[in-house]
């Protein structure tokens, strides 16, 4: 008899709003329960009921459709019917990126996140090893080690966390919020950590087109392939995804639309397995590029609006006076007050803007808007941008090696050529910034004499000609630098030395520049010969020094590589030929776990309730014979139970047990049954309860029941009852793995607006579990991946 253990409860919550059951995920790492509301909210709450985040819903009548927890449980993914999906920070609540699943998507069917093991790591050992340690390990002669590789272990040398870290930037306007926090920009700009050579996480979201779409490493997109057809139909969709970190294929619930035939179909990911040694580096990096590229492009777009900032204002006082001058024949703003300087006259009309129009007050917003601008944009340059383009080349350096040296079997889908091309842009950015920062020092210099001059000329022209200037008026004239005053006019005034760099292009002038840099040509000796004409007053290419320009191109050129990363990735991905599981009851009553049992062989379990058998439960395996990165199904078995007079309303699967929530008489029970009894050492003892499989054949009909009385189940099962206070009447279970103290199930009430977390203490089962080997864990010791509708 199975040893009986208490569920005892670890939190629970009253919602505001009504839940919806498919949309319930528990962190696989912290105590965090992530759910969606009718009303189209998603809501995380922590284990004492404290709300961490809220978002509502999109523009329109868009829903929530699926929610994903990453295998880590830093981040949440939140997919929306029109196939985008969000990726929400753990930490941060911040949406740390946003993607599409593809053009005309109607919905969402599954989503699933796992994460796998890739069969290259670095030869480094921990760097707390003692040299002492590291002759006493063999490590040089060992065959089990791993191959020393210089050229591998130099390529994960941790350069990044050296660099300073990015700054924030100013909330509100268009701006990501991800780039205006600490905690989401840390998230984004994490370096390279050499750890992660070892694994890649892998996304699959499926839509209602019969689609999926693969992205690696948060939002390296790999791209979407059409599911296989089944047998029955022309179209399927995805309902359920599970993975195991071991093996590179993953495991395919698929059915099509107007049939309750569920099929299984294996997803073999060769790119793990079979390319280059430098994947996990590719791929986080390209994510990072990327992440970097999209805070490069908001930071131009601030440089541009601050130094906008500094023309718009002083281009409003000046354009009046500017008529009149003109109707009187004076000249322009710039010609009087050249005058006024040169001389001390003042003509009247300069005189009358600049005592009542202009006068102490709009000096100093002209001052405010001008210094504050400048400055600002000083800031951006130096503490954004520059930084950021240091990041970007330390990351094209490790693109660069990576070309150099790879070997003839690899397929980055990138050469050496392209990514130094990049590098010269990310060089061209560079040299124009430095030129920004440069100019930006020399205005405020010529700014703040010119502010000084004119407030003393307002005041002068402001007060008494008959009276004597004080002494304090006469220093303060003494100090004034007249030749930057008269500088300042002549090259700041109404035309910014700055606006080479940060000014709008006309069709025409934008149109010459990009035919310039789309020759695919090195750019940095150009870019310094127009720059050098511009400076001589010769005519030059005006578009090409645009920092608008060079950023879009530099993106431009990022895209290209990343698309051939993609594609080459995108030739490894093979589906296998669906394969009948069974006839289910309903799409939400099913589950699958992905296990590995050999070097080179695999076995997905499925669970469903059979269609028109409440009280029963079907589990079928499909073995798996994995060559090379490609899997094949050796053998299907299945058996059927049938549990007594009860109603299974909701089913996981957890290692090696099955937890079926069972209802009978109106109480609900956590029945745990052994599925695998092949890895229970004890499962030939007298009187132990094993599953008896057979050959599965695809059918309309599940195989002949193995019945179960109630009594039966409630003597081998060892009943775990599910605390039923009040009115709550559980509906929906969300299983979390883990060490033994750390196991959770979460649970869902009928009425959708409580929910209750109870600690899952499974001990060693007696019979028919296999004493000793703890649940949770597969033949291996590893958590699998699941992922459903």
């Amino acid at each position: 008899m199975a040893t009986s253990a208490s569920l005892v409860t670890l939190g629970e919550k009253t919602l505001p709003h009504a839940a919806d059951p498919s949309l319930f995920a528990y962190c696989p790492s912290m105590d965090l329960v992530a759910l969606g509301t009718t009303d189209q909210q998603v809501l995380i709450y922590r284990l004492n009921g404290q709300r961490v985040y809220g978002a509502a819903q999109k523009a329109g009548k868009l829903v929530v459709e699926s929610i994903r927890w990453k295998p880590n449980g830093q981040l949440l993914a939140v997919a929306w019917s029109d196939g985008t999906v969000r990726l929400v920070g753990a930490e941060s609540s911040k949406i740390v990126h946003q993607f599409s699943t593809g053009e005309g998507v109607s919905g969402i069917t599954c989503m699933g996140w796992g994460s796998n093991l890739t069969s290259k790591t670095s030869s480094l050992k921990e760097s707390s090893s003692s040299w002492s340690d590291l002759l006493d390990s063999d490590t040089l002669v060992s065959e089990t080690k791993s191959v020393l590789d210089l050229p591998r272990d130099l390529s994960m040398i941790d350069i990044e966390r050296s660099l300073p870290k990015l700054s924030l930037l100013a909330a509100g306007g268009s701006l990501e919020d991800v780039f205006c926090s600490r905690s989401s920009l840390d998230s984004l700009s994490r370096p390279f950590d050499p750890k992660d050579n070892d694994a890649v996480d892998v996304m699959v979201v499926g839509t209602k087109e019969g689609h999926i779409h693969l992205t690696i490493y948060d939002s390296f997109v790999i791209g979407s392939f059409s599911l296989p057809p089944i047998r029955s139909s022309f179209t399927s969709h995805l309902v359920m995804h599970s993975s195991h970190p071991r093996c590179s294929s993953h495991a395919l619930l698929v059915k099509a639309p107007d049939s309750d035939s569920l099929s299984f179909a294996a997803l073999d990911l060769r790119f793990i397995s079979a390319t280059s040694d430098y994947l996990s580096l590719l791929a986080s990096r390209s994510t990072a590029l990327q992440n970097l590229l999209r805070y490069i492009h908001q930071v131009q777009i601030l440089i541009v609006n601050e130094w906008k900032s500094t023309q718009d204002l002083p281009s409003k006082f000046l354009r009046n006076v500017n008529e009149e001058l003109a109707d009187k024949g004076k000249g322009n703003i710039v010609q009087a007050l050249y005058h006024s300087v040169a001389t001390g006259h003042t003509f009247p009309i300069v005189k009358e803007w600049l005592v009542d129009e202009l006068s102490e007050r709009g000096h100093k917003r002209w001052e405010k808007a001008v210094v504050t601008g400048l400055e600002n944009t000083r800031r951006l340059v130096h503490e954004n941008m520059l930084p950021a383009l240091e990041r970007c080349s330390v990351i094209l350096s490790r693109f660069s090696g990576i070309a150099k040296f790879q070997s003839s079997n690899d397929t980055l889908g990138f050469s050496s050529h392209q990514i130094s091309l990049i590098v010269d842009t990310v060089a061209c950015l560079h040299l124009v910034s430095a030129k920004i920062l440069l100019q930006v020092v020399d205005e405020l210099e010529l700014f703040g004499a010119f502010s000084s001059w004119l407030r003393h000329e307002i005041d002068k022209l402001a007060s008494d000609s008959s009276v004597a200037a004080k002494d304090d008026e006469l220093e303060k004239e003494a100090s004034i630098e007249h030749s930057k005053v008269l500088l300042y006019l002549q090259n700041c005034m109404t035309s910014s030395p700055l606006e080479v760099y940060l000014g709008d292009n006309t069709s025409d002038e934008y149109k010459d520049g990009w035919q310039q840099v789309e020759e695919n040509l090195p750019i940095y000796e150009i870019l310094d010969k127009q720059l050098r004409k511009q400076e001589s007053r010769l005519p030059y290419l005006k578009a090409l020094p645009r920092v608008e320009l060079l950023c879009n191109y530099l993106n431009k050129q990022a895209k290209v590589v990343f698309s051939q990363i993609a594609n080459a990735e995108k030739r490894n991905v093979i589906f296998g030929t669906p394969q009948q599981v069974g006839v289910i009851a309903n799409e939400k009553l099913i589950d699958m776990r992905l296990s590995t049992t050999g070097p080179a062989t695999a076995r997905a379990c499925v669970a469903f309730v059979p269609k028109n058998m409440p009280a029963c439960i079907q589990i079928t395996r499909v073995h798996l014979s994995i060559d090379g990165g490609l899997s094949s199904v050796s053998e299907m078995d299945s058996s059927t139970l049938k549990l007594g007079s009860g109603t299974i309303t909701d089913v996981r699967i957890f290692g090696d047990t099955l937890l079926i929530m069972w209802e009978l008489d109106g109480a609900t029970t956590l029945l745990t049954i052994p599925h695998d009894t092949s890895t229970a050492p004890h499962a030939t003892e007298p009187g132990d309860f094993h599953i008896h499989y057979s050959q599965h054949l695809e059918t309309s009909t599940a195989p002949t029941p193995m019945v179960l009385t109630n009594e039966d189940i409630k003597e081998r099962f060892g009943k775990r009852q599910i605390p039923t206070t009040g009115s709550f009447v559980p509906e929906r279970m969300e299983v979390r793995s883990g060490s033994l103290e750390m196991r959770r199930i979460a649970v869902l009430g009928k009425d959708r607006i409580h929910y209750k977390v109870l600690g899952l203490e499974m001990e060693e089962e007696g019979k028919g579990t296999g004493k000793g080997k703890e649940k949770g864990k597969g033949s291996e010791g590893d958590v699998e991946m699941v992922a459903e509708v």
